[in-house]
Formats: structure tokens, C-alpha cells, sequence
């Protein structure tokens, strides 16, 4: 482009007066002139904003990109991060959708175990949430009905963790009720998902578990009117279990709770998963308007009286046995407390080791 008027310049500023002759032979053109005052001028401006010779301009861009750079883009991902952390926590807490197709597998009998009665059910909420759910008990010389029927039956209330569905737990359902182990004779599991999980509708949060876990108690307990209640948490649902128990009405008609590997709190889960002091989740979790999930369990348990039996894995890659046994200190109030340790387990897998089922079995025939 500089080249381009350059020449132009140096030609008419050569010829600044020149005659064609037209095509016709009619008559001259006048001379052309041209002023190449203004034509100098504008290369002057082009060479100057293209060409950034001045010491004082690389400066002032050099020194402003630095401290964007510098400041800027580390304050936009902290406050990205405090962001994502306070507006989707229940995003980040229930996890319904995982596996992929937790939310969508159909209730199919070929998935149970032809030695167990199952029967699919839904729960409303008082919300209008329709809950979806199992109850399964093992048929043995009797009928299944007139087995769930029979008043001295204990029933156990399952309270599932933070992922998948009912389904994906009929492994654990199979080993508390079927041989070769030492299965518990004569119960009936009632297994319902939270709003948000499996077949049921709506969106979980605190507030909402909450009041499916009175809905489901209300419903089990007028499906078996008089049979020895108990219920069963496991990490997340072992703090559904905990807000249940904890209700002064509803603890005096239970026999006991059972909790496995279950957190304090939702802020100390938080401080557990980001220790490092650059990151903003453990201050940002202090501040009273940010945790609307909040599932305070140790707070909980110092309210409830009856039997708990703790089922502890040493090995747990997800919350610390620390905070389980924190639990059990806390539970001074608890008319019978058990602490049961399994070295090798991991969070999910309890179920698998030895010792599992006969605990359990133990802790309801010295209870109900």
C-alpha cells in the first residue's frame, strides 16, 4: 500500500502536466495537476499507525496487558468458581443422573432375584412430588403377602446416597435377605427415591428430601401399621435418616437407625474435598447466605435418643472415617450407640465384606 502511493506520487508530481490524445482525435484533455501536498500527508499518518516507533506507546500497552493479565484473569476464575459453587450446589450434591441412565431405567422384574417378593410403589409428597419406589421381602414357605403382613416383621426405611437409583442397589437388598450369607430372617425393605431420583418427579435440595423422608415414613408406616420400624442411611441418606430420626414424633415410634458412612456436614464435606488455602470454597462456605444445603449431622444427632448402630469403612475415599467417628461422640444421648469398623471397605462397598449382614441382623433382634 505504501509502495502503491509512493509511486503514484513521484508519477504525477513527474508529470504533473500531460496530454492524451482521444480515442476520436476530438479535442485535448487539459493538463492534469495534482497536489501532492496532501498525498505526502497521508503517507506521513499511515507510516505512523502502522509503525510503532514511539517508547512511550509499547509501554503504556505492554504495562496495561501485564496487569490484566496478571489480576484480571485469576479474579475472573475465582469468582467463576464462587459462582458455580453457590448457584448450582444442588448440581453438585445430587447426582441423579449418574450412571447416565439412572434417571430412565424402567422398573423390570427380571432384575430381581426370584427369591424375593417385590412390588413397585409411588409416594406423594405433600408438595404433589409422586416418589418412586420398592418394597421387597423374601418369599419363603409362606406367602410373600401374608409375610408382610405378619406384625412382628421388622421393616427397614432404605435411604439411598447421592447417585444412581433403587435398582442399582438390589445387590445390597439380595445380600441382607438371601442365603448363602447369614441373611436376616422374616424383612421387609422399603426403598423409595428422593424427588429428582429415578422415576420420581421434581428437583432434589435439602428442603425437599426432607419432606419426602416424612412422606415416606407416613406412607410405610400405614402400609405396616404395627410392625418394628427402622431406618437405614447411607452417606447422603444417612443424613435423611438423621433428620427423620430426629423428629421428636416420629423418633418415639421407631427401634433404631442405622447410618453408614455418613458426613457431619455439608460444610465439612466442602473443607474435606478442598483443603488447599488458595482455592475460595472453604471461606466461601462460611459465610451464613451461601449453603442452602446445609445437612448439619452433628448437630442432628445429639437429639436423638434411640439405638444407632454406626457402620464405618476405614478405607473410605470420599468422607473420612473421621467425621463418622465424630458422629458416634456426639450421640451421647443415644440409649444404645455401635460402632462397627470395616478395615477393607471402601464408600460403596461395605455391603461385600464380611461381618455386614450379621451386624445388622444382631443389631435389630437386640432391638426390635
Amino acid at each position: 500500500m505504501r509502495k502503491l502511493i509512493f509511486r503514484n506520487t513521484l508519477f504525477h508530481s513527474k508529470y504533473s502536466s500531460f496530454r492524451r490524445k482521444s480515442f476520436l482525435g476530438l479535442k485535448r484533455l487539459k493538463p492534469l495537476t495534482v497536489n501532492t501536498f496532501f498525498q505526502k500527508r497521508s503517507l506521513s499518518q499511515l507510516r505512523d499507525f502502522t509503525s510503532l516507533t514511539s517508547n512511550e506507546t509499547i509501554q503504556q500497552f505492554s504495562w496495561t496487558t501485564m496487569l490484566c493479565l496478571f489480576f484480571g484473569v485469576p479474579l475472573g476464575i475465582y469468582l467463576y468458581k464462587c459462582t458455580v459453587l453457590t448457584l448450582f450446589q444442588n448440581k453438585l450434591i445430587y447426582m441423579p443422573f449418574l450412571p447416565w441412565d439412572g434417571r430412565k431405567l424402567p422398573f423390570d422384574e427380571s432384575l430381581i432375584d426370584k427369591r424375593l417378593a417385590c412390588k413397585q410403589v409411588t409416594v406423594e409428597t405433600v408438595d404433589k412430588c409422586k416418589l418412586a419406589g420398592i418394597i421387597l421381602t423374601k418369599l419363603g414357605e409362606e406367602e410373600a403377602d401374608d409375610v408382610r403382613n405378619r406384625d412382628d416383621v421388622p421393616v427397614m426405611i432404605y435411604f439411598q446416597g447421592n447417585a444412581g437409583n433403587m435398582l442399582l442397589r438390589l445387590p445390597l437388598f439380595s445380600r441382607l435377605l438371601l442365603p448363602p450369607t447369614s441373611s436376616i430372617s422374616n424383612l421387609n425393605i422399603a426403598a423409595i427415591s428422593y424427588r429428582g431420583y429415578w422415576l420420581s418427579t421434581g428437583s432434589p435440595s435439602e428442603y425437599g428430601l426432607q419432606k419426602d423422608s416424612i412422606a415416606i415414613y407416613e406412607f410405610v408406616r400405614k402400609l405396616f401399621p404395627k410392625n418394628p420400624l427402622y431406618v437405614y442411611g447411607h452417606s447422603l441418606g444417612g443424613a435423611v435418616g438423621l433428620y427423620l430420626a430426629s423428629q421428636p414424633n416420629i423418633q418415639k415410634d421407631l427401634r433404631g437407625i442405622i447410618i453408614e458412612n455418613t458426613f457431619t456436614s455439608i460444610k465439612d464435606m466442602v473443607e474435606t474435598i478442598y483443603p488447599q488455602n488458595w482455592l475460595p470454597y472453604k471461606y466461601l462456605v462460611r459465610l451464613p447466605f451461601v449453603l442452602w444445603n446445609k445437612w448439619e449431622n452433628s448437630r442432628l444427632i445429639q437429639e436423638i435418643t434411640i439405638p444407632i448402630l454406626f457402620l464405618s469403612s476405614r478405607n473410605d475415599e470420599i468422607i473420612p472415617q473421621e467425621q463418622m467417628l465424630k458422629l458416634y461422640k456426639l450421640a451421647e444421648k443415644s440409649e444404645k450407640k455401635v460402632w462397627v469398623n470395616f478395615d477393607k471397605a471402601l464408600h460403596m462397598d461395605t455391603y461385600t465384606h464380611r461381618g455386614y449382614v450379621e451386624t445388622i441382623n444382631k443389631f435389630i433382634n437386640e432391638t426390635k
